[in-house]
């Protein structure tokens, strides 16, 4: 008999040996290492609301573990709770027994239940999870470039940042993430792991007493045999306005006598154009003379698990302008009740659960190439073009690339 359910007090050690031994890089086989993780999964399960350990029971005997968390998110402008997942392990007796599979779909299904519309995760491998139905989310880009290549404004306005300043860093933030679709609330726990890294320096601007913006980063050495040589990896980079960027970056120019150069990992896909020199130091050329500048990626992955329900929490966002009857089939194989055909009435942009109407446009696709879609990652003419989205009406695809058009792609800093 399986199930999938929390984990108790009593569970913890069998939590610890499976993590351990699905991630042997983090470092948990040591007994000094797993006594600090134990003592970090008994205080979520006893003290963190948000945060919970489920396992997998097989006959009584855990046999995978995973991690869920409950995240408000900024959808659009509009304050979601949305679900993550995390720490998907699995005990190596147990192996390629579809023990993931029924931990993801007790996960899905739990979140369905409860009312939540949308999840995301960081995959160990996108193609095992876009099986599974979630969507690529936005892409980064790490920089490695010259100090000397930042603008210089000026730093007269940048300080220290400290634990006792945790209220003013967190009103900062918070009032970003209103801002920003995809930004993720934070907790006074999550301050606390920022501060509580020894090694991370924080500094912010401060206009009038009041905090605008900050910088957290940490040294890392650049040469094997020379200690005077040394980089800075940027961690984090937040700014309400043009002024506290300036100063921000002009903090990060004043490094130039001692800093050889700054990783910098952003989803801005124009920051090079700051930069008076992009190049990222291999002086690698792409054909024919392109400049290598940084290396992209992609992690964070979407997934719609309930796909009225989204559109019904977003019933005051404007998807545009437009006001269209669309016809949406979504393909769910791996969630089959989120799987179906709706008719969703959009007037200048507001989007109703409609009755059955005669559509002007039918759209067919997969849920993770929907749920990339709906979140501003990718627009419906790529999606058209690659394959991945058929419509009835070809001469129709301007009226989805308005409808699903965002100002900015969806940027998160929280990892989970």
């Amino acid at each position: 008999m399986e199930e999938i359910r929390p984990v108790s007090i009593d569970d913890i050690d069998e939590v610890v040996r499976i993590a351990a031994m699905s991630y042997p890089g983090s470092n948990l086989l040591g007994a000094e290492s797993r006594q600090r993780f134990a003592e970090r999964v008994r205080e979520t399960i006893e003290n963190d609301p948000h945060v919970s350990y489920h396992g997998c029971y097989r006959d009584g005997r855990i046999v995978g573990i995973m991690k869920w968390y409950d995240f408000p998110m900024n959808v659009h402008g509009t304050p979601l709770l949305t679900g993550g997942i995390g720490l998907v392990a699995v005990d190596l007796l147990h192996k390629k027994e579809k023990v993931a599979m029924s931990m993801l779909r007790g996960f899905l299904s739990s979140y369905r239940e409860r009312g939540i519309s949308l999840v995301s995760l960081y995959p160990f491998r996108v193609d095992f999870y876009k099986q599974m139905g979630f969507g690529v989310g936005t892409k980064v880009h790490q920089y490695k470039f010259k100090p000397s290549s930042l603008p210089f404004v000026g730093k007269d306005k940048i300080v220290y940042i400290g634990k006792e300043d945790i209220e003013e860093l967190s009103a900062c933030y918070h009032r970003i993430a209103r801002q920003t679709h995809g930004m993720i609330k934070r907790t006074e726990r999550d301050w606390d792991r920022l501060l509580d890294v020894p090694e991370m320096i924080v500094v912010g601007y401060k206009k009038d007493g009041r905090l605008e913006g900050y910088l957290a980063f940490q040294f890392q050495g650049a040469h094997e045999k020379n200690k005077l040589f040394n980089n800075i990896e940027v961690r984090e980079l937040q700014y309400e306005n043009r002024e506290a960027l300036a100063q921000l970056l002009s903090f990060l120019r004043s490094q130039a006598d001692q800093i050889q150069r700054i990783e910098f990992t952003t989803p801005d896909e124009d920051f090079h154009m700051l930069l008076s020199d992009p190049g990222n130091g291999t002086d690698t050329m792409l054909w024919s003379i392109y400049h290598e500048s940084h290396a992209s990626g992609v992690g964070l992955m979407y997934r719609i698990i309930d796909v009225p329900g989204f559109f019904r929490q977003l019933s005051h966002h404007h998807f545009g302008s437009e006001t269209v009857n669309v016809k949406l089939t979504i393909r769910d194989s791996f969630l089959p009740e989120n799987e179906g055909t709706w008719l969703i009435k959009f007037i200048d942009g507001r989007p109703e659960l409609g009755e059955a109407v005669e559509p002007d446009v039918a759209v067919q696709l997969d849920i993770s190439d929907f749920s990339s879609l709906v979140m501003g990652v990718v627009t419906a003419h790529k999606l058209y073009q690659y394959g991945q989205l058929e419509l009835d009406a070809p001469e129709k695809l301007p009226i989805l690339d308005r409808l699903f058009a965002v100002p900015e792609k969806p940027r998160c800093v929280t990892t989970f």
